[in-house]
């Protein structure tokens, strides 16, 4: 009998439960009651106050053991009394060369021609040039940075060409803008780099007193336990901000560190004080130090031990910085007395040729100064400047290819060239450490310690997607209290699961931009090899995904549930929690791999926009999936609602029976029937479950 219903209705769900003589439905037996609705018991209260209470010991047990981490800091001001060797002692003394450097840009630009130098531990290296000059582009050349275009010439350490994988150990290069984490404590930024960074043969305390030296060393000690701040949360200044970039590279006691500009941003004073804290970390920890900087004032450039000033790409001088202004006074540019020998040379090198305007304003800086040898000097030029002034002509400074060949062609060049080839012919003994960093799980949960900091630390997201979750589940409660066994009652319940999805769905978005704002400290680290892309992506699984898009759905449920009425029998509240939790990890998954693959805000919440609403669209409630044609079916498939709305429904309505009266006829109606007339299909709840943990797989890995 039951296969001649199914043949006739096409359901297997709908059945009479007889094989022989007259089928009757159970209405119809004389004397049949229909029995009451199910309440809510106990035991159903004590399901959800479980949940609950797992949920919440769950979140307690993960703050109370994050706070005890050693990551979180705490720990005494106190330089380590261990007699164990640290890092500096194992520091290999490096001298950096290189020669013929060129570079073409990918349209055909030529940007650097043949720049040569030599720079040798215990010194600091100045690049110097005006805008344009090529001084970020030799800096990265140096720094062994991918480059698109093309790259020619010879960099060596100690004489010789390493890998790249081995100039990484022995180098660290500090950007031009100081990307840091806001909520972190100076000690816990710098604890990171070193416990990532640092071999994972150190002990932590080895870690720990490595990280207060460094903070000594850059004079911030005192400032350990200040958060960085941003932009709306006060911190440490530019200049203190300046120093922990500095020591996130110097933690590693890199034998060659890089700086892009470190005075880029800061007054005089935090200005002087960087690159006074890097000339003696040359100078008494053997370090080579080279650093773009642009026009620094003249108690900044006396501190220079090398100086390489560029003009459009030409090395126009490279050697010792205390015998620049010589030089140049000797071919002919003598820099004013009083003058800022850093802005002469920009001034020198950044146009083809010193304007007549140049001059003119040159002496009226002089002759506005009361100093008797400068009136001295502007006296003996007077009739010079007054001819210049007046339009008559007098004999232009040389064009730059002038200055390129007068400097190739001077002793001091001559005398660089010798010393590259010296040490090329010397060829010093490096020896570069060997010793593993810490492994993908150390990184995971170093990571997941950062990321799990930084939301505790700022629980606006947290707090906000907890209270909603609360505030929409004592609605949804109201709004569809205590739910009816009809038909009305059958598309309340259809309502308030597509609400719910509806609501976490676009409650992702604040997952999409979760990597945006951190995606330039992740390139910035990736550069310098701190870990693992892998690493850093199930860090945020961890302790983003989680904490936002797991509990929010038990709180929802759990207040919702029972308010509306709904179905406790089979399980179905564990059932319905687990696909909310499925869906809305699966979700913010989708809406974080957007985040990281579109740069670009606006396009990703477009695209997320879009993504989002093809997928309601397809979830069962707007269209028939029978209805669909075989050429537009795939877009259900794709459709990450389309599996939870079905899964809740099927869980809810497959066993109920609905009864409605019209016209004084009672009409009683099977859920499934119904909801094989949606074109859900009831036996389909476990297959839901299963597609849907798998889409949450295959989007995490």
């Amino acid at each position: 009998m039951n296969d001649l219903i199914q043949s006739v209705f096409g359901d297997p769900y709908i059945t009479l439960q007889c094989s022989s003589g007259e089928c009757l439905h159970r209405s119809e037996i004389p004397g049949f009651e229909f029995p009451d609705p199910p309440r809510w018991t106990l035991g159903n209260l004590l399901i959800i106050m479980s949940v609950l209470m797992i949920g919440a010991l769950a979140a307690a047990s993960g703050i109370y053991n994050f706070r005890k981490s050693p990551l979180f800091g705490g720990s005494k001001i106190a330089l380590s009394d261990s007699d164990e060797p640290h890092v500096d002692e194992n520091v290999p003394r490096v001298t950096l060369s290189f020669e013929h450097v060129s570079y073409t840009a990918p349209n055909g630009n030529r940007i650097l021609h043949d720049v040569f130098g030599i720079v040798k531990p215990n010194e600091c290296m100045a690049i110097m040039g005006g805008s344009g000059a090529g001084k970020t582009t030799l800096l990265d050349i140096l720094a062994s940075k991918n480059k698109q275009g093309e790259v020619r010439g010879n960099v060596s350490v100690n004489g010789q060409s390493i890998g790249q994988k081995q100039y990484k150990k022995i180098s660290g290069f500090v950007d031009q803008e100081d990307h840091l984490i806001g909520t972190l404590t100076v000690y816990e930024t710098v604890l990171n780099s070193a416990l990532l960074r640092l071999p994972r043969s150190m002990s932590f305390s080895q870690k720990h007193g490595r990280v207060l030296e460094v903070l000594s060393e850059l004079r911030i000690l005192s400032i350990k336990d200040r958060v960085i701040g941003n932009d709306f949360n006060r911190g440490i200044s530019g200049g203190e901000k300046r120093r922990v970039s500095i020591a996130c590279e110097l933690v590693t006691s890199p034998s060659i560190l890089f700086l892009d500009e470190p005075t880029s941003g800061l007054d005089s004073f935090n200005a002087y004080n960087v690159v006074d804290c890097l000339v003696k970390l040359a100078r008494n920890h053997d370090r080579t130090i080279v650093f773009t900087i642009h026009q620094p004032r003249s108690n900044i450039v006396a501190l220079f031990d090398k100086m390489l000033v560029l003009s459009g790409g030409n090395t126009v001088y490279s050697g010792e910085a205390i015998k620049c202004q010589d030089y140049f006074a000797k071919a002919g540019f003598r820099c004013p007395l009083g003058y800022n020998l850093a802005d002469y040379l920009i001034d020198l090198t950044v146009d083809d040729t010193v304007k007549p305007s140049d001059l003119e304003s040159q002496a009226l800086q002089i002759s506005r100064r009361n100093t008797t040898a400068e009136w001295e000097d502007f006296a003996s030029r007077r009739e010079e400047l007054n001819a210049e002034i007046s339009g008559e002509s007098i004999e232009q400074p040389p064009p730059r290819s002038k200055l390129t060949t007068l400097f190739l062609e001077s002793p001091i060049a001559q005398e660089e060239i010798i010393k590259i080839n010296d040490i090329k012919a010397e060829r010093p003994s490096l020896s570069v450490s060997t010793a593993k960093a810490a492994s993908i799980t150390q990184q995971i949960l170093i990571l997941s310690s950062r990321t799990f900091k930084n939301l505790y630390r700022n629980p606006k997201m947290l707090l906000s997607h907890y209270t909603l979750s609360f505030l929409v589940g004592i609605f949804c409660g109201y709004l569809y209290y205590n739910v009816s066994n009809d038909i009305s009652g059958f598309q309340n319940r259809l309502g308030f699961f597509f609400f719910v999805l509806a609501f976490l769905g676009f409650s992702s978005f604040t997952g999409l931009h979760a990597f945006a704002e951190e995606r330039i400290i992740f390139i910035r680290e990736r550069a310098n090899n701190y870990y693992h892309p892998f690493s850093y992506y199930v860090s945020k699984i961890l302790c983003d995904i989680i904490p936002l898009r797991v509990f929010p759905p038990i709180i929802l449920l759990s207040i919702s549930y029972p308010l509306v009425g709904l179905t406790m029998e089979h399980n179905g509240f564990i059932k319905a929690l687990l696909v909310l939790v499925l869906f809305n990890v699966t979700v913010a998954v989708e809406m974080l791999i957007i985040g990281i693959l579109i740069k670009d805000p606006g396009a990703s919440t477009i695209t997320a926009v879009l993504v989002l609403l093809l997928s309601l669209l397809f979830a069962g409630l707007f269209i028939n999936s029978d209805d669909l044609t075989s050429q537009i079916r795939w877009l259900e498939w794709i459709s990450l609602f389309h599996y939870a709305y079905e899964a809740l429904a099927i869980n809810e309505v497959k066993d109920l029976i609905l009864r409605e009266k019209k016209y004084g006829l009672s009409i009683e109606v099977p859920g499934a029937t119904i909801l094989s007339t949606f074109g859900f299909k009831v036996g389909n709840f476990w297959f839901d479950v299963r597609s849907k943990a798998l889409a949450c797989v295959s989007l995490i890995g």
